[in-house]
């Protein structure tokens, strides 16, 4: 799916993940940061995860040439403390 770059205020005000510890990978007692594939297949296996507690949907995006996946993640939320990011149980009772 391709969108005008009018959609990039989207990528403009999201913000980037904090993580409180950079994840490394532990092979024969060497310790690296991991591959790009690596990466990915941590992100996605973690996306299968949390798919069988609540909805994980997600699309590729074409921005002014660019390709972007977005996972949306169904009652969920993050939240930003002390620099660190957490994703959240939302709260998704309605306030009268």
């Amino acid at each position: 799916m391709s969108r005008p770059a009018g959609w990039n205020w989207l990528l403009d005000s999201a913000r980037r993940i904090a993580a409180p510890e950079v994840i490394q990978v532990a092979k024969r007692s060497a310790i690296r940061p991991p591959h790009p594939a690596e990466t990915m297949a941590l992100t996605i296996s973690a996306l299968g995860a949390l798919n069988r507690h609540t909805g994980v949907h997600t699309i590729n995006l074409d921005l002014d040439g660019k390709p972007h996946a977005v996972a949306i993640i169904e009652g969920a939320a993050f939240e930003q403390e002390n620099g660190q990011t957490a994703l959240v149980q939302a709260n998704t009772e309605r306030q009268p």
